[in-house]
């Protein structure tokens, strides 16, 4: 399983504040079956922002989930940004693909 980061940005703000809901109602479910494991807006930028951690088993994956988000369809979502990640260290490294720790003495 891969870790993603994604980011969306929503400037139509009509269209943000009548898909908002069942947007949360998306996210609360993901969340609850372990596949969003965090989500969350940006603070202090020009733009409306939402950020997700999401586990997929790939980018192809991911982006069939992302789909079947309310803000999806009515094109709310713009200049979506997807990363692989991985959490080697803090709070989320059991996700890591490295799950038993980092290696110091792999480095140079």
């Amino acid at each position: 399983m891969s870790m993603f980061i994604v980011r969306f940005e929503h400037p139509n703000e009509e269209g943000w504040l009548q898909w908002v809901r069942p947007h949360v109602e998306w996210v609360q479910h993901h969340v609850a079956e372990g596949v969003i494991v965090a989500s969350g807006p940006s603070v202090g930028t020009d733009v409306r922002q939402g950020w997700l951690v999401i586990q997929a088993d790939d980018e192809a994956s991911l982006r069939k989930l992302l789909m079947t988000d309310p803000f999806w369809g009515p094109g709310i979502i713009e200049n979506m940004l997807i990363v692989e990640w991985d959490p080697i260290f803090g709070e989320l490294a059991e996700l890591s693909s490295a799950p038993e720790g980092f290696d110091l003495n792999a480095l140079p």
